[in-house]
């Protein structure tokens, strides 16, 4: 159901008559993105990460856009007997951007696209980590330089890793 609405979204913001930005217009950006990761058997976690933005408009609606972030401050979950420290290690991904706008102050967009993620675990001085792949989607508002922003970066059957970021965008 989700890759149905997403598919309905991406349709209206990529048909829409108005215009985000010219065709050979570029971006960027940074955001500030509170993480959740979510993982069956424990308590979610809420790790921060920097994550930067860089995307070029192919056409008048529809970008590809870098991204590359680090995470910030880890987040503690209780794992029973002891506690164990999360944090993002890195992300980095390439998106198709659909982008609408509405006026001049206001451009909505949906992300469809693919994401790599590390997340860092450590407890008693040792530090595990795991890495993983997949299909990444979400949407967003520009208003005037300002973002914001939901992502689900990875979903797997037991775990997904999420995102609310908010940010800065400059067009050059």
């Amino acid at each position: 159901m989700k890759y149905i609405l997403l598919v309905i979204t991406l349709a209206f913001f990529y048909s829409s008559p108005s215009i985000a930005a010219s065709k050979g217009e570029s971006y960027g950006g940074l955001q500030y993105a509170l993480v959740t990761y979510d993982e069956d058997g424990f308590d979610e976690v809420e790790p921060t990460a920097l994550v930067g933005r860089y995307g070029h408009f192919v056409s008048d609606n529809v970008a590809i856009e870098g991204r590359i972030g680090f995470g910030l401050e880890d987040d503690t979950v209780d794992a029973g007997a002891f506690d164990i420290d999360i944090e993002v290690d890195n992300l980095y991904g390439f998106y198709g951007v659909f982008h609408t706008n509405s006026n001049n102050d206001i451009n909505l967009y949906g992300v469809l696209g693919f994401t790599h993620g590390e997340l860092e675990g450590s407890a008693f001085g040792i530090t595990v980590s795991e890495d993983d792949s997949g299909l990444s989607y979400g949407f967003g508002a520009n208003i005037k330089w300002f973002n914001i922003e939901y992502m689900s970066y990875l979903d797997d059957d037991d775990w997904d890793a999420t995102a609310i970021s908010l940010g800065f965008t400059a067009e050059f």
